[in-house]
């Protein structure tokens, strides 16, 4: 075999592969050349459909015509980039730090020099006319595959190998007349159409380059001084580019959010940092190693097996936000809620990516899960997003601080491979889930809460019957203001009844929140004892004593039978809680910490039981009680404590007979003060999804039928 040396001759089917097969729809590949005339320094472009059917299908004569006034290209850069696919010139320009242009100094947004070929997946005859501001020579280029099928595989009919480097275009040079000597820019005329056009697919070419240079269809606060005017003409009518519902959706983001959240994640500080509502003077600050973060299930999930990786440095780098967050649910009524035409309005938009200020498709597109929302919620806990519908809002991205995120070729998103991208849909993730689980979770607390206590406190129909009868007997209809007072004393009578029911149903919820949560905490207990038999059996068949072992397997077996039927579950129940007795405190809190002690030397937490009387603390309940209290608070301060990073962490009880009271510490991350107000409600949880939000409202809710309280102190 021959020695040497071979060189590489494609195909001329690579150009199918290239614009074709790879560009996705039409759609797309006007909006590569809008993107074109956007990095030549352009004002304006214009594309403009001719000669196509009234449907706006194309016929054998339509036409595609782009134009723009843009720095046009001289013959040496036709001949050296715009004739060599791929050219690398951008893209050193941009890893260089100076991928700007040069009149507008804008970010240039192409970098793999085949954007060009979007024009294949347009068309078959192509003529491109160009010319620099102030040249006297026009510039004309002209490609014309028709000869061709369309996988360049046959020649004017004839099946035969054709090489990339046959393809020839006619390229020709005219002298400019006086008259148009200070236009410039390119016109690029596309013929022999390929694709399906119709009116529905003009209207979402409208709806793309609407959000292309600024999001949310030109209703934000971000408009640039640099103008970039698109307009699209049908058969010499223009097209509106607007989104139609661009007002109604800009009051919509202005008077309907619950939240309106404006900040950025910051790599230097590893944290997110932002505002919410109007006021940007009061900027939050939330670092990824705080423990409401940790405590996220999508933080639990992603780090599960990685505990050593609990802080990893993300290389995604910093980028900015801005999301509005709306209420879908008809629960209660309130300034907020939406009607189904607005509902459907806001699902036409979703969380767009923008680079430099220009689109990332097709980031934000209805169809286009890109954070895979919706798998998360599908496959994880749904209750720690939100759903797609309830966000509208964008995510800012630059060249500068994030070179790694880059688009893919076929210009369907960001290249997903490494850590990169990964890191970045993370944060993006984690942030909302965190908005989800606190801001959002407190607004929806507070809205429950005030809607029970308009529906315990609300006269409006007593008021409304007085004042009927009032009117009636004004005009003299005694006899029907009699029968209406009759009204308003059997309304009554049965809405005292109807309460009773209520306090009489949430009494039975009540005891069915405590079969949950203690079955849960039983299952705990089993779990502990179960290790104490498991290890008792280990340690007598090392020693060798059988009867030994065969008795701690009995026993494990025992407390399995136990787990499973959940016998003990009697202790909760409401007719048991009221079996009241004198209680010392002290040795039921011994009997939990030794349920907790191996967990506790495990996790490496310190225990610490300070008595600070002669007087025993004693309260007059049931064990049931003071047992599911104590449980939950160990097991709230072990999960939090799990959350932090700090080599001494501890759980301090103080007991204190003569004051009647008993304090529970622990140096974790502690309870944020906007928390406060909702510790104590039915499933409002800090734990997100991973907790029920059911512990301290049974905890308050057993103590108080006790005539005990709970509290937090500050």
């Amino acid at each position: 075999m021959k020695s040497g040396k071979l060189s590489i001759r494609p195909y001329a089917r690579l150009l199918t592969m290239l614009g074709d097969q790879l560009i996705r729809n039409e759609r797309i590949a006007l909006v590569e050349l809008i993107k074109n005339a956007y990095d030549a320094d352009a004002d304006w472009v214009k594309v403009r459909f001719e000669k196509f059917n009234e449907d706006m299908s194309a016929g054998e004569d339509s036409s595609i015509v782009v134009e723009d006034n843009g720095c046009g290209m001289t013959p040496d850069e036709i001949n050296k980039s715009w004739m060599n696919p791929a050219t690398p010139q951008k893209y050193v320009k941009k890893r260089s730090g100076y991928g700007r242009t040069l009149a507008k100094n804008r970010i240039i947004q192409g970098e793999k020099g085949i954007g060009r070929f979007a024009i294949l997946k347009l068309g078959s005859v192509v003529v491109i006319t160009t010319r620099p501001k102030g040249s006297k020579i026009e510039s004309c280029l002209k490609y014309d595959f028709t000869r061709f099928d369309d996988d360049f595989v046959k020649e004017d009919g004839e099946e035969r190998d054709i090489f990339l480097d046959e393809i020839q275009v006619d390229y020709s040079e005219s002298p400019v007349s006086e008259s148009t000597n200070s236009t410039h820019g390119t016109v690029i005329e596309i013929r022999h159409l390929k694709g399906a056009w119709n009116r529905n697919i003009i209207a979402q070419l409208c709806r793309d380059v609407s959000s292309l240079t600024d999001p949310i269809s030109r209703i934000s606060e971000r408009l640039s001084n640099d103008s970039f005017e698109i307009s699209i003409v049908c058969n010499g009518r223009p097209e509106p580019v607007e989104d139609k519902n661009a007002e109604v959706l800009k009051g919509l983001i202005e008077e309907k959010p619950v939240l309106k959240i404006k900040g950025r994640y910051s790599s230097a500080r590893n944290a997110y940092l932002y505002t919410e509502g109007e006021n940007d003077e009061n900027e939050i600050e939330v670092k990824l190693n705080d423990a409401k973060i940790k405590a996220l299930w999508l933080w639990r999930q992603r780090f599960k097996e990685q505990s050593e990786k609990q802080n990893p440095d993300y290389s995604c780098g910093s980028f900015g936000f801005q999301f509005y967050i709306f209420d879908f649910s008809r629960e209660f009524p309130n300034k907020y809620e939406l009607n189904q035409a607005q509902k459907n309005i806001l699902k036409n938009h979703r969380i767009y990516l923008y680079r430099d200020g220009v689109r990332v498709y097709p980031y934000g597109d209805p169809e286009d899960d890109w954070l895979n929302i919706d798998v998360a919620r599908g496959t994880g806990r749904a209750g720690d997003f939100f759903s797609n519908d309830q966000v509208v809002g964008w995510i800012d991205i630059s060249q500068k601080n994030n070179p790694d995120l880059r688009d893919k070729t076929n210009r369907e998103g960001l290249i997903e491979t490494g850590e990169v991208v990964t890191d970045f849909l993370f944060l993006i993730k984690a942030f909302l889930s965190y908005i989800k689980q606190y801001p959002y979770s407190r607004y929806q607390e507070s809205l429950k809460s005030k809607h029970t206590t308009s529906l315990v406190q609300s006269e409006v129909v007593g008021d409304h019957l007085n004042d009927l009868r009032k009117t009636l007997e004004k005009r003299g209809y005694k006899a029907e203001a009699r029968k209406v007072v009759k009204v308003v004393k059997e309304y009554r009578r049965e809405k005292d009844y109807l309460v009773q029911r209520a306090e009489t149903t949430e009494d039975l919820a009540g005891v069915g929140l405590s079969v949950e949560m203690t079955s849960h905490d039983i299952m705990l207990m089993m779990g502990r004892a179960k290790d104490i038999g498991f290890n008792l059996a280990k340690l007598s068949r090392r020693s060798g004593d059988s009867d030994i072992c065969q008795q701690a397997d009995m026993l494990v077996g025992v407390l399995t039978q136990i787990a499973e039927n959940m016998q003990d579950i009697q202790v909760l129940f409401k007719s048991a809680k009221r079996r009241k007795r004198a209680l010392r405190i002290e040795p039921i809190l011994d009997k939990i910490f030794q349920l907790y002690e191996s967990l506790l030397e495990k996790r490496s937490i310190r225990y610490e039981k300070i008595v600070s009387s002669n007087s025993p603390l004693v309260a007059d309940t049931a064990d049931g009680v003071i047992m599911q209290v104590l449980i939950n608070l160990f097991d709230n301060a072990v999960y939090w404590l799990d959350t932090i990073d700090r080599e001494e962490k501890e759980i301090i009880v103080s007991i204190n007979g003569d004051q009647g009271e008993l304090i529970f510490s622990d140096n974790g991350p502690g309870i944020d003060k906007e928390d406060f107000p909702y510790i104590f409600e039915p499933f409002y949880s800090g734990k997100g999804q991973e907790g029920r939000g059911l512990g301290l409202y049974i905890a308050r809710q057993l103590l108080e039928r006790h005539d005990y309280h709970i509290s937090v102190l500050v």
